[in-house]
């Protein structure tokens, strides 16, 4: 089985503090951390850990902190194609992880990058594709071969990015948060909504409640087993993603596989780090 996912990858300053600082105000953290991350890139990391094979498809970039960044994900086995063009790095992320284990983040994600795009073949044998609408024209192009070899398309919804329209009619499993909010349409319609743009089944998450799922034209909830304690958000739901896709590779009906996942999102935000939860990972 071999997954692969396309879209963002950043480098994350992840600091601890007890409280995220004010306007002008300066705070001393707890402990730092750099760390990969992006929906994508963390998809494929926990793609990885669960032996999913996964590739990512990124514009990570020849430069000091894109050639950590390669590294790291090497080592969590994810096969890397990098299409930048440019000279850079990788987006930088500045998160702040408070003592409640909420999470604030500032990015440049992918603003101003250039890139390429990915050999044709690169879809050759994969069971599944997961995007995130952060690298729209090389996903759409993606996605598009995808739909023509049957091979599951799998949104990353965290939250709507102009022109993902044209995306959604090649998207056949949509799994979006709460912050995800579709332009002209209800915010309680918005399952229907993108099953109606050619999702066979769509999902929406809300935290730590249950999640809404549309599947054959029935409404389901499933319920999200409450977290021990919350160490750490950071990376919660790029863990459900991977495992989906994972899942959903590995030929798993998409309820079983969103079940599955929503507990290993669970479990993930009781380590800290968006990867420190494959630590408890059984044998």
């Amino acid at each position: 089985m071999r997954t692969v996912f396309c879209g963002l990858t950043t480098i994350d300053l992840v600091q601890r503090v007890e409280r995220v600082p004010g306007p002008n105000e300066k705070v001393v953290s707890d402990s730092a951390l750099l760390d990969v991350g992006g929906p994508a890139a963390n998809a494929a990391r926990t793609a990885g850990a669960l032996g999913a094979f996964p590739t990512l498809v990124s514009p990570i970039g020849p430069g000091v902190f894109g050639s950590l960044a390669s590294e790291w994900l090497r080592s969590s086995g994810v096969s890397v194609v990098d299409i930048c063009a440019d000279e850079g790095d990788p987006a930088i992320s500045s998160v702040s992880i408070d003592s409640d284990g909420n999470r604030a983040v500032i990015s440049s994600n992918n603003t101003g990058r250039t890139h390429g795009f990915p050999d044709e073949d690169i879809l050759d044998g994969a069971t599944a594709l997961m995007v995130d609408g952060h690298l729209l024209d090389v996903q759409i192009a993606l996605a598009r071969t995808a739909e023509s070899l049957g091979i599951p398309v799998v949104l990353d919804g965290g939250s709507y990015k102009p022109g993902l329209d044209a995306l959604l009619g090649h998207v056949t499993h949509a799994v979006v948060s709460a912050d995800f909010h579709l332009p002209g349409a209800e915010d309680a319609q918005v399952l229907e909504t993108l099953v109606g743009a050619g999702a066979q089944f769509a999902a929406r998450t809300h935290g730590g409640g249950a999640i809404e799922a549309i599947v054959d034209g029935k409404l389901y909830k499933l319920p999200i087993q409450k977290a021990a304690h919350v160490a750490d958000s950071l990376g919660a739901g790029d863990v459900l993603h991977g495992a989906f896709t994972a899942a959903l590779g590995a030929g798993q009906d998409p309820l079983s596989s969103l079940a599955a996942a929503a507990q290993l999102a669970t479990l993930s935000v009781q380590s800290a780090g968006a990867m420190g939860w494959t630590e408890n990972l059984e044998d």
